[in-house]
């Protein structure tokens, strides 16, 4: 197995954790525990702070309003989302 699937097995078993995780109370409010996504040996990395309902629901980073600025900002230097890896700190979505 090359280092690069290694590291997305890796990412895969991370995000499978944190789909049960149940240790602070924004679990109690969630849909969907949104994981990184995109390349995992990319060069670029966005993080944001914390998903919002478009992630909630869909389980992706960066997918309402925000992803579509990221997009055309990707797209005005010649990438696409598959090229850079995108994540939030948190992982669940806070309340509000």
């Amino acid at each position: 197995m090359s280092d690069a699937a290694v590291r997305a097995l890796a990412l895969e078993r991370l995000a499978e954790h944190l789909r049960g995780c149940a240790r602070c109370p924004l679990s109690e409010g969630r849909t969907n525990v949104v994981v990184g996504a995109g390349d995992p040996d990319a060069d670029l990395l966005f993080v944001g702070e914390a998903p919002g309902a478009n992630e909630d629901r869909t389980g992706l980073p960066f997918v309402g309003q925000a992803g579509k600025l990221l997009d055309e900002l990707l797209a005005g230097i010649g990438m696409t989302r598959d090229q850079v890896f995108i994540a939030n700190v948190l992982k669940c979505r806070p309340p509000g």
